[in-house]
C-alpha cells in the first residue's frame, strides 16, 4: 500500500477521505518542504511560510469531506497555497517578493557537501536574481519544484505559452550570464 500511495496521489488522497491519518501524514511530509518554498518565494519568511502551509495542509484533514479535487493534488495544494499567500500579503505587505530556496536545508553529508552546496546556492541566486521577477518564479517552479507547465500556468492564473515564454526567457538569461562568466559552468556540469 505505501508503493501505491507513493506514487499516485490519487490514491492517497481517497485514503485521507476515508480518514485514513497514514495516508494525511504521507502527504504531509512528501509536500511540506516543496510547498514551504513556494510559500517562501513570496513572503521572505521562513516562519510565516511554515505557518501557511501548516493552515493548508490542516486544512485538507479538516475539510476533506467535502473538498473534491478532479485534477491534480498537487496542483491544488499549490493554488491553495498561492492563495493563502495572497490573504497574507494583502493583510501585510503591499509587495510580492521572493527569494531562492534555501538548498542549504536539507542535512548535509558532511561539512564539505554543505560548503557546495551553498556556493551551489549562492551562483544560482546570482543568476536567478538577474532574471525578471516572474520569468524568475516560474523558472524555479518548473526546475526547483518540479511542476508541469500546465500546473503552473493553473497557480499563477496564466497561459501554457506565457510560461513557456517565461521559462526560454530564463533560460537565455542564465545562458548570457554563464558566457559572460564561464567560471560559474562548472557549477552546472
Amino acid at each position: 500500500m505505501a508503493k501505491l500511495l507513493k506514487n499516485n496521489d490519487q490514491v492517497l488522497f481517497k485514503q485521507i477521505k476515508k480518514g485514513d491519518l497514514k495516508a494525511y501524514e504521507f502527504l504531509f511530509d512528501r509536500y511540506y518542504g516543496p510547498l514551504c518554498n513556494f510559500a517562501y518565494l513570496f513572503l521572505k519568511n521562513h516562519p510565516q511560510s511554515e505557518e501557511v502551509v501548516s493552515d493548508v495542509l490542516l486544512t485538507i484533514w479538516i475539510k476533506k469531506d467535502e473538498i473534491e479535487i478532479k485534477k491534480s493534488l498537487k496542483s491544488f495544494l499549490y493554488k491553495s497555497t498561492r492563495n493563502a499567500v495572497i490573504s497574507v500579503l494583502r493583510k501585510n505587505s503591499p509587495q510580492f517578493v521572493y527569494e531562492i530556496n534555501d538548498h542549504t536545508k536539507t542535512d548535509p553529508t558532511n561539512p564539505e557537501t554543505l560548503l557546495l552546496k551553498q556556493e551551489f546556492a549562492d551562483v544560482l541566486e546570482s543568476l536567478l536574481g538577474g532574471l525578471p521577477k516572474m520569468s524568475g518564479l516560474v523558472f524555479r517552479m518548473k526546475k526547483v519544484d518540479g511542476l508541469r507547465y500546465k500546473e503552473i500556468a493553473e497557480i499563477l492564473n496564466i497561459s501554457e505559452k506565457t510560461v513557456e515564454n517565461h521559462i526560454a526567457n530564463a533560460v537565455k538569461k542564465i545562458r548570457e550570464a554563464l558566457t559572460k562568466n564561464p567560471e560559474l559552468e562548472n557549477f552546472f556540469r
